[in-house]
């Protein structure tokens, strides 16, 4: 049986007809299957990432599980560098990348961290390896050994990134400086982690092992929030909502200018991540036009500009 890319689905239901109509023997059956092609039209699935299958009088067509659909803005070029602190941050993450050395990516929620511990993946030369990302909020307190020990198979001589590296508790730091300090570990795996918090401070709390943060901190690279790189905005825009249009199968959208300049002055609490996701809300919004308005924003964003405009008018 051959497999390509296309077909109508209203075309299955005469085709089973005119297949269960056969009669025909064994053997001109199992012919007419080997010369049988099924072709699936479906958006955004490649055939690659269908499994087919035949149970009883079933026959299945499924995504295959190994296959995940990427998110936007992970391949390797989507880092949009504007700013000075990003182009520092992205000429680091390239220099880390060359090395094998332990990373610290330190900012706020949604400003990208995974995404330059992808980066530094990516370009190194254990790219080929697995890129291993642990909540740590999710390890259990009484299972955290067997946890670890379950992501160090997992990893190989991949990249191992602990997001959120604080939320660990003091015990399981531990057991982590024991594994990275082992000479034979050490080889196996890179260690990226990132942080939303002051590790230092935490230290001096006595809530995080200094020990463990001298071995993590091969490198610091901080990521400053959006409200403070507002000149990213417009290239982020730009390059976010291409990708989202392409995924999505639809034409280029223009933006109008009164949308841009909302878009400048709303302060990002959630930064690139709440940037992308209204970018998201406004295409749902704006559906088949050709150019996108501020009606179609978000309506917490366009009241709290308004507010913020109104404010700087009055000199608060």
């Amino acid at each position: 049986m051959t497999f390509t890319q296309k077909m109508k689905i209203s075309e299955l239901k005469p085709f089973m007809e005119s297949f269960l109509a056969i009669q025909s023997s064994p053997a001109e059956l199992i012919k007419v299957l080997e010369e049988l092609t099924l072709e699936v039209d479906l958006p955004g699935i490649d055939a690659k990432e269908l499994n087919l299958s035949f149970s009883k009088n079933t026959l299945k067509l499924s995504r295959k599980e190994a296959i995940e659909e990427p998110s936007v803005g992970t391949e390797p070029g989507s880092i949009v560098a504007k700013s000075a602190n990003t182009k520092v941050a992205l000429g680091l993450a390239d220099s880390m990348a060359k090395t094998d050395d332990p990373v610290v990516i330190f900012g706020e929620n949604g400003t990208g961290k995974t995404l330059f511990a992808r980066t530094i993946h990516q370009k190194s030369g254990r790219s080929k390896q697995p890129f291993v990302c642990f909540p740590c909020g999710g390890i259990e307190e009484n299972g955290a050994e067997q946890q670890i020990i379950e992501l160090l198979a997992e990893v190989g001589t991949g990249t191992l990134f602990f997001d959120e590296i604080q939320d660990l508790d003091i015990d399981t730091q531990r057991l982590l400086q024991k594994i990275i300090h082992n000479p034979v570990e050490q080889k196996s795996f890179r260690v990226i982690t990132a942080t939303s918090a002051d590790l230092y401070s935490l230290v001096r709390k006595g809530e995080f092992s200094a020990e463990l943060l001298a071995i993590l901190q091969g490198c610091y690279i901080e990521l400053l929030p959006l409200q403070e790189r507002k000149e990213e905005i417009e290239a982020l825009v730009t390059f976010y909502l291409e990708q989202l249009c392409q995924r999505r199968g639809l034409e280029p959208k223009n933006i109008s200018p009164e949308v841009m300049r909302i878009l400048e002055a709303y302060h990002w609490p959630g930064n690139v991540l709440e940037l992308v996701n209204t970018l998201e809300q406004l295409l749902s919004m704006a559906q088949e036009k050709k150019t996108l308005f501020a009606k179609d924003l978000p309506a917490h964003i366009r009241i709290q500009t308004i507010k913020s405009s109104a404010a700087q008018k009055k000199g608060l």
